[in-house]
């Protein structure tokens, strides 16, 4: 991320202006099906009402280096299939923080068989969110072809409709609380594979 001035009062400008410059996908974001697919909507042709979710559901998965969320532990929620975002929190965003290094490597994800199952077996999900870079092991994901990013946003893989990924979100604030409800505000950059967001949930106090 780059933050360059461009006027400034105290050099005589009118006002006081920045130019942000920044790569869509870097800090908490949200991927859209053109990310992985050429022929897929863009952030900008997501209808919004994919951005509001009426029954959130944090999945507590604590886990180690590339540890995996399955569908074993999903199925331990018994609102999952009510839920219409999971939001992974499996503990690795404590790193981002203190050690960035080991935050960016060697990630949890979900695996390609837990991302398959959302997809085709939970109707009412329309997003995934997880605390960490990537939604998939990014080592496995060069040799099955970005497996579980195309089973979220592939819309020519299954029948079921696309879901959208949000990555290296911060789940703190919602550990241990009843989530109500909750709403993302993407910028709705024309044709593009993603977007920075803010992630704003309702929890019950």
């Amino acid at each position: 991320m780059k933050l360059e001035p461009k006027e400034r009062l105290d050099k005589g400008d009118d006002w006081n202006g920045s130019v942000l410059s920044m790569y869509l996908h870097a800090g908490t974001h949200v991927d859209a099906p053109w990310h992985h697919k050429n022929n897929g909507k863009g952030i900008d042709a997501i209808p919004i009402e994919d951005f509001i979710y009426r029954k959130p559901l944090l999945i507590d998965c604590p886990l180690g280096p590339n540890g995996f969320i399955t569908i074993e532990k999903l199925k331990e929620y018994e609102e999952l299939n009510e839920a219409d975002i999971l939001i992974f929190n499996t503990s690795h965003w404590k790193h981002r923080d203190t050690d960035f290094e080991k935050y960016a490597n060697n990630f949890p994800a979900v695996s390609p068989e837990a991302a398959e199952y959302i997809r085709t077996k939970l109707p009412n999900c329309k997003a995934v969110a997880i605390d960490t870079l990537s939604i998939e092991n990014l080592t496995e994901a060069k040799g099955n072809g970005y497996f579980v990013h195309h089973a979220f946003l592939d819309h020519e893989k299954y029948e079921e409709p696309t879901m959208l990924i949000y990555e290296d979100i911060n789940p703190a604030p919602l550990v241990g609380k009843k989530l109500i409800s909750a709403f993302t505000a993407p910028l709705r950059i024309k044709d593009h594979d993603a977007s920075v967001v803010n992630v704003i949930v309702e929890i019950e106090e």
